[in-house]
């Protein structure tokens, strides 16, 4: 992995989804884990509180929704950039999401490019 390479990690219950971004981030350089729902994810960030630079969420997910998730995720587990994916989202929730420390906001269905150009910006 090259020294501006993100740690980053992918939550969101659509695996489709999930393998298109790891394909894409990885070839650009990234190192991309993959979890499916919230829950497992609050585990993961508690484990490894400073590994991840970038945090990928849906918001419309199984167990926890991306806003829960985000509201349960300590200060202290995880002080990366988040970007949230999801195609409902009102204009409450995306102002929710940005309150909660959401970077960015992409409507699903997405151009995989305007992910990975997210992603270069926000690593500067």
């Amino acid at each position: 992995m090259n020294s501006s390479a993100l740690n980053i990690l992918v939550v969101d219950d659509e695996a489709p989804v999930t393998a298109s971004i790891k394909v894409v981030l990885g070839s650009a350089g990234h190192s991309v884990d993959v979890l499916h729902d919230g829950e497992e994810a609050l585990t993961r960030l508690a484990e490894f509180p400073n590994h991840y630079h970038l945090l990928i969420t849906d918001h419309l997910m199984c167990k926890v929704s991306g806003i829960q998730f985000l509201l349960q995720l300590p200060v202290n587990a995880f002080r990366g950039k988040i970007i949230v994916l999801s195609a409902y989202l009102t204009p409450q929730l995306e102002k929710d999401f940005k309150s909660l420390g959401a970077e960015r906001i992409i409507r699903k269905p997405f151009d995989l490019d305007e992910l990975r150009t997210a992603v270069e910006e926000l690593r500067k």
